[in-house]
Order: C-alpha cells, then sequence, then structure tokens
C-alpha cells in the first residue's frame, strides 16, 4: 500500500506505518550496499593471478 494506490488514507497510523517499513527497506539496501561495496574494494586488494598454494598431501591433516 502506497500513497498512489487507491486505498491510501492520510492518517497517522498509515505514516507509521509505512515510515518503519520504509525505514526497514532503506537499512536493509544500506547494508547491501555497503557490503558490496566492501568486498569490491576487497576483491580489486587482492592479487588476481596468484592461486592459493595446494595441498601437498592429505595425510598432513594436523599441519592445516
Amino acid at each position: 500500500m502506497t500513497p498512489f494506490s487507491f486505498e491510501w488514507q492520510w492518517t497517522a497510523d498509515y505514516f507509521i506505518f509505512m515510515g518503519l517499513l520504509y525505514l526497514a527497506l532503506v537499512i536493509l539496501a544500506a547494508g547491501l550496499i555497503y557490503v558490496y561495496v566492501k568486498t569490491w574494494f576487497t576483491l580489486d586488494d587482492q592479487d588476481a593471478g596468484k592461486l592459493p598454494p595446494e595441498i601437498s598431501s592429505r595425510s598432513k591433516y594436523t599441519d592445516y
């Protein structure tokens, strides 16, 4: 239900409910954008051509 729908009423309870809904959506969107940007910068900092070392032997589990 938004102000563009025909059922909208300009009362305080609608403003409170929709305000809290939009606040929650903004917080979720901001968190997802923050995580995306932080991940993007972290990926740029790492060496793209460098591969992790391979496991020499499966019998040395205590060394890992």
